[in-house]
């Protein structure tokens, strides 16, 4: 008899099957290669075998927050090697590298082992933008998405995943809204690449990596491969995958004022003041006006998002630019959209928070002043857990980047680098490669996997294993 963690760890990890299928009928058809495509089949079979060992084992009826946090850590974790698979049994990666290149690739990072990725057959590059499309919008909301009833095991696992927002009755109604927009989303932003200038290939795999706030690119260069037309609307595409699907939903529902939350705002007025910072420097460094304006903006909007995607090396950059950037990753973008980091809701109740402090330090003792931003009142408690989050997650990114202090990498490149894969971005220095440590490797593996996921569900099932 099966837990009941491991039998949903399980039927998680065979929704990832049918894209592994498809791209073993992809790399035959396409590639040529029988290798190839066993190298997808194989994986996806023995996912499947494992699975109907087990499938008539009556599924939960009621699951402990505890229990979805394990399902949630384990799933993503499990998945992360069984997505390593094609990379490894193709021969392309060893198996760090190939557990490194999955592991970016579900937690929509974008951080890459491939130095040449224009070398690779297409089905590869087809799975690295796969595994960051399903990771975008997280895989527990896939498997919610073709769950035919309702349940307390639904609710703790959508919450587990770091979600709470809930547009419709029912959970699972809420995530096929939410899948039916990021697959509008990805169609429409593909073919506006392609009447832009863009390989037909290179636009599904730039649109599904764009909106999945991923960054994966099928070119060595990323976007700077393809006309400027592109660049530009790519900080359309990657603004969109970093803006809450909630407000999506009333954007297609016509409430466009709706559309523009806190959250929303928020991200434009950072864009903007990290842009009349970044600017000025760029335009010192022999960039014309606007070379540097498009420069500025689509690094700020790629950081903040999450998304990792780049028009120029960022080795070269100044440490004051890399600093902009790196505040930019560790801001994020707006919650329940398909970025990850502190998240931009988080970053405004800190900022308001000082603002409160102040006030109420400054008032009578009998003064009761709530904590309001807009329209919500936040209790004491959630400004609270903001504030914890906060120094655990710059806590974690502190300890990431002294380990890569420790091989001789500078402070702000460490930090950077640590605060691209704890946030999910990609973006990357040059330190990120298949020639760094192979502990800088595990590092980063850890800094996404806690990232994604939003830390504690990690720590809560790392306590559970120490427990026992």
């Amino acid at each position: 008899m099966i837990s009941k963690v491991w039998y949903l760890v399980l039927k998680l990890i065979t929704y990832i099957t049918p894209f592994m299928i498809f791209d073993a009928v992809y790399a035959l058809l396409v590639d040529h290669s029988t290798m190839l495509s066993l190298s997808f089949l194989f994986p996806a079979i023995w996912v499947i075998f494992l699975w109907t060992l087990f499938m008539n084992n009556p599924p939960p009826e009621k699951l402990t927050l505890r229990e979805s946090f394990q399902v949630a850590g384990l799933g993503w974790l499990l998945m992360s090697f069984v997505g390593a698979l094609p990379f490894f049994l193709s021969g392309y990666l060893d198996p760090l590298d190939a557990w490194f290149e999955s592991m970016s690739g579900f937690t929509a990072t974008g951080l890459s082992m491939f130095s040449n990725v224009e070398s690779l057959p297409r089905s590869i590059l087809l799975w690295r933008s796969l595994t960051e499309w399903i990771g975008g919008v997280g895989v527990i909301a896939l498997f919610l998405s073709v769950m035919y009833r309702t349940s307390k095991v639904v609710q703790t696992l959508y919450f587990a995943e770091g979600r709470s927002d809930k547009t419709e009755p029912t959970i699972i109604g809420t995530v096929r809204k939410i899948w039916l927009i990021y697959v509008f989303y990805t169609f429409l932003f593909a073919f506006i690449f392609f009447i832009l200038g863009a390989p037909f290939f290179d636009s599904i795999n730039i649109a599904m990596t764009a909106l999945a706030t991923g960054g994966f690119a099928v070119t060595n260069n990323s976007i700077a491969a393809y006309p400027p037309g592109v660049a530009v609307a790519m900080i359309f595409a990657m603004a969109f995958g970093g803006i809450s699907f909630v407000s999506h939903i009333n954007l297609f529902k016509g409430r466009f004022r709706e559309f523009f939350t806190i959250e929303v705002k928020a991200m434009l007025v950072i864009v903007l003041l990290f842009y009349l910072m970044m600017f000025p420097h760029l335009m010192a460094r022999g960039m014309s006006f606007w070379g540097a304006t498009l420069n500025a903006n689509f690094h700020i909007v790629s950081a903040l998002t999450g998304t990792g995607f780049s028009i120029s090396d960022l080795g070269k950059m100044s440490d004051y630019e890399k600093t902009i950037l790196t505040l930019a990753m560790i801001f994020g973008g707006a919650y329940g959209s398909t970025a990850s980091a502190l998240k931009l809701i988080r970053v405004v109740v800190l900022f308001y928070g000082i603002a409160w402090y102040v006030k109420v330090r400054l008032a009578p003792k009998s003064a009761v002043i709530p904590f309001k931003i807009g329209k919500k009142v936040f209790e004491p408690a959630e400004v609270r857990d903001v504030s914890i989050y906060t120094t655990t997650y710059l806590l974690f990114l502190l300890a990431g980047a002294m380990v890569f202090m420790l091989y001789g990498n500078s402070l702000a490149n460490s930090l950077f680098e640590v605060a691209s894969a704890e946030g999910n971005v990609g973006l990357s220095v040059g330190i990120t490669s298949h020639t760094m440590p192979w502990v800088e490797k595990i590092v980063l593996i850890l800094e996404m996997w806690f990232g994604r996921l939003e830390i504690y569900p990690v720590l809560l099932m790392f306590v559970d294993i120490f427990k026992k």
